[in-house]
């Protein structure tokens, strides 16, 4: 008996397994070590081929054919991959044309993504910038941002889709007005504020320079006093008191 899993030609083996022996050696070199075949049925007539670390090209036809002295059969199919990304990476870049400008990045999808911004009332809104590219393991990776304006700040999702899996990611953030680069009463008492506490820091610090300069030039005035009764010390030394008379 034969059992043959081949892609779309007989010749181009996935997987051989024959009289009661699996032969690795006619593998295709794609799927050498990544194939196992599940035996426990064989006896009925089912089997299983598990393919492990799965990739974007094994997507495609494939084929199984059964050979014994009183069967033969063969069975086609396609084969078809996906990939549902990572989790969204998010940052906040800063102000921009008057809004806060949110990039988002993704990467491990297959097939290729669909990205969707939209404001706190589920409106969609435009991306600034969308690049979705292949990289070395045939996935694709996905980079968008949006320039969030006054008026739509609140929540702000974006949405990731794959569209063969009929599955999606959804990020949310929350945007706080406060943020808003237009102006407004909270930024103003905030800037109020910010200039008052930095004129008591800077009085604080001339305080303690002043205070610091007046203790050097008192600790210098006496050291230089001391200094000046040490030299006349030397200069004139105590007289000489007279010998006793006999």
């Amino acid at each position: 008996m034969e059992i043959r899993w081949f892609r779309s030609h007989t010749s181009d083996v996935v997987h051989l397994y024959q009289e009661q022996q699996e032969l690795p050696g006619r593998q295709m070199e794609a799927f050498r070590n990544r194939t196992k075949l599940v035996k426990d049925y064989i006896a009925y007539g089912s089997v299983i081929l598990q393919l492990h670390s799965v990739v974007p090209s094994d997507e495609g036809m494939y084929g199984c054919r059964f050979l014994s002295n009183n069967f033969s059969g063969e069975a086609l199919w396609e084969l078809e991959v996906a990939g549902l990304g990572s989790d969204p990476h998010l940052s906040l870049e800063g102000f921009k044309e008057g809004g806060i400008q949110l990039r988002l990045r993704s990467s491990g999808w297959y097939p290729k993504p669909k990205a969707q911004w939209r404001d706190h009332q589920g409106q969609c809104l435009p991306p600034e910038f969308e690049a979705i590219v292949w990289d070395t393991q045939g996935l694709f990776s996905l980079e968008t941002s949006v320039v969030v304006r006054e008026g739509a700040f609140s929540n702000v999702s974006l949405s990731i889709q794959n569209l063969l899996l009929n599955q999606k990611k959804e990020f949310v953030v929350q945007i706080a007005d406060v943020f808003s680069p237009g102006a407004s009463p909270w930024k103003g008492a905030f800037v109020g504020a910010l200039a008052a506490l930095l004129a008591v820091l800077a009085g604080l610090a001339l305080g303690v320079l002043q205070q610091r300069r007046r203790c050097q030039e008192k600790l210098k005035k006496e050291a230089e006093k001391r200094e000046g009764e040490r030299g006349q010390g030397a200069l004139h030394p105590p007289p000489e008191v007279p010998p006793a008379v006999q």
